[in-house]
């Protein structure tokens, strides 16, 4: 089953990222410009920011209803991520610099098939498979501004 989730895993993110190669994504630890490119590369139809008192909450949705949401600090960096998507996104883009830390951890431990977790001190990162789709969060435990918890991602 581990095998069936990577596999679809790898080969969702593979396909997407052969297909938006040329476009950047946001990352975590990336810079708030980054999500404007997220905007195009979504087709997202709508794109609300939700100031909040420490980051600012950059909500796109796309033609399909996928939702991503992407955490900024008052600085400019994102650092945090969740979706609620029909198919898996492209990781690689959604966690920047981190995807390779997401790699290895995947092909070192077998999981669940339909949730995926871990938890190091550079990257927090759970995916569920639901019937109709995907549903996850990441985050950078260090880059979370001061009275932010990981609760309050949604």
């Amino acid at each position: 089953m581990l095998n069936e989730f990577r596999g679809l895993t790898a080969a969702l993110a593979g396909v997407a990222g052969l297909a938006l190669a040329p476009a950047a994504h946001a990352g975590l630890g990336e810079g708030v410009a980054s999500v404007a490119r997220d905007h195009a590369t979504l087709h997202a139809r709508a794109t609300n920011v939700v100031p909040m008192q420490a980051y600012d909450l950059h909500e796109m949705t796309s033609q399909d209803g996928s939702r991503v949401r992407e955490y900024v600090t008052r600085a400019g960096t994102v650092f945090a991520v969740t979706f609620n998507t029909r198919t898996m996104p492209d990781l690689k883009a959604l966690l920047g610099d981190r995807y390779a830390e997401y790699v290895a951890v995947t092909n070192a431990r077998r999981t669940n098939h339909k949730v995926f977790a871990i938890s190091t001190p550079s990257l927090v990162l759970q995916i569920v498979k639901l019937p109709r789709g995907f549903s996850g969060s990441a985050h950078v435990p260090t880059l979370l501004p001061e009275g932010f918890s990981s609760r309050d991602l949604r």
